[in-house]
């Protein structure tokens, strides 16, 4: 059985990083569910999930194609001589992983994208951000729809992606062209999606401090974007074999992961996180209400920011008729200046949530405490938000 290069370390590495992938994705989880709870989970956990999934399809396919070898590692041993029946269909099959291989790592890097862009769908909802993140993300999907047709239509017939013999050259065999437009369009939507926190924080009252580590984390995409140009610089600049061009594919992976995970992972190391008691949000119910005036109920849940969300049931001249419904929700960062023992914590951030329930009457003059039905009206209304 061929082997590309001999290089064992590769695969320590491979399963080492693969190793703290998982422990980043697995922390992520564990933070959501604790703050929020399975019935919680957004569009964001969605995309992780899928993350995870072509994580493990990357590094196990990577794995295979060490052993088999690829029509890359075919051409050079055809050079030295006649290559066996046995080690052309090894050839093959570490070929078609290879393929493989290339649409789970882009798969991969674009739920990164989705993981991101979700988070900043729920941020910037109420808001005219919210248009740009809507923009983004249909030409983030019209972006993946280019690199998904590159990946088939580059080689043409299919089944030269995998030929050994004869050569069906470098377009079908090291596949410049998936590099290009993959890279590129990688970096270009990074770059779209590094800037949507921007003019979030420019509007953001909170310590220049905070700003600072707030916008350090909301963009992380930037190490994604210069991780994606060393990979390609590095990776058509080597000699070509399966394992130059996997192996810094397996970094940027990593370091995607690592960027998008660091905002949700913060609360973990702290001792709040795990002493607490786990948190149940409010429901509401429309209807007849049981008290008449207005209830507050918040929650504070401790997170990488703090998020206030607020749902809005109302129309805009502040009463509604029975059967109408208009709702809207919100949720910015503001800044977090208490920690659970009284004491300044200029880096400490949590998630709020606040609810505010009310009910009016329509109908008799009398109150409904006295019997008399009138139409009555309930709505939830969402604590003021900071202005982004």
């Amino acid at each position: 059985m061929p082997v590309s290069i001999d290089e064992p370390e590769f695969l320590h590495e491979v399963w080492a990083l693969f190793g703290v992938g998982c422990l980043i994705l697995l922390g992520r989880f564990v933070v959501r569910l604790r703050a929020v709870g399975i019935k919680g989970l957004q569009g964001d956990d969605f995309f992780s999930m899928l993350v995870w999934i072509f994580y493990a399809m990357d590094a196990s396919t990577v794995h295979l194609i060490y052993f088999l070898g690829t029509n890359v590692e075919a051409g050079v041993a055809a050079e030295k001589g006649p290559i066996s029946d046995k080690d052309i269909r090894d050839y093959e099959m570490g070929s078609k992983l290879q393929l493989i291989a290339w649409y789970s790592y882009t798969a991969l890097l674009w739920s990164l994208k989705g993981t991101m862009l979700c988070f900043f769908s729920r941020l910037t909802i109420g808001t005219w951000h919210n248009t740009f993140v809507k923009t983004a993300s249909w030409l983030c999907a019209l972006a993946y729809i280019a690199v998904f047709l590159t990946i088939t239509f580059g080689c043409f017939p299919t089944h030269d992606n995998w030929q050994v013999l004869p050569d069906p050259g470098a377009k079908c065999t090291f596949k410049l062209q998936n590099f290009i437009v993959t890279t590129v369009l990688n970096v270009l939507t990074d770059g779209m999606i590094f800037c949507i926190p921007l003019p979030l924080l420019w509007t953001l009252q909170v310590p220049l401090k905070k700003k600072l580590v707030i916008g350090l984390l909301l963009s992380s995409g930037a190490f994604v974007i210069a991780a994606a140009i060393i990979r390609v610089v590095l990776t058509t600049s080597a000699n070509p074999s399966s394992v130059s061009i996997n192996s810094w594919g397996v970094r940027e992976t990593i370091v995607g992961i690592l960027t998008v995970n660091i905002p949700i992972l913060r609360p973990i190391i702290s001792r709040e996180f795990w002493s607490r008691k786990a948190v149940t949000l409010p429901s509401s119910h429309g209807g007849n209400g049981a008290s008449h005036g207005t209830g507050n109920k918040q929650t504070n849940i401790s997170g990488s920011y703090e998020l206030t969300s607020s749902i809005d049931k109302s129309n805009r001249f502040g009463r509604k008729r029975l059967g109408s419904d208009s709702n809207g929700s919100q949720e910015s960062i503001i800044g977090n200046t208490k920690t659970g023992g009284g004491g300044s914590d200029p880096s400490a951030v949590v998630v709020q949530t606040t609810y505010q329930v009310s009910s009016n009457q329509e109908g008799g003059g009398d109150s409904w405490h006295n019997g008399r039905g009138g139409l009555t009206q309930t709505s939830v209304l969402g604590g003021k938000a900071p202005k982004l």
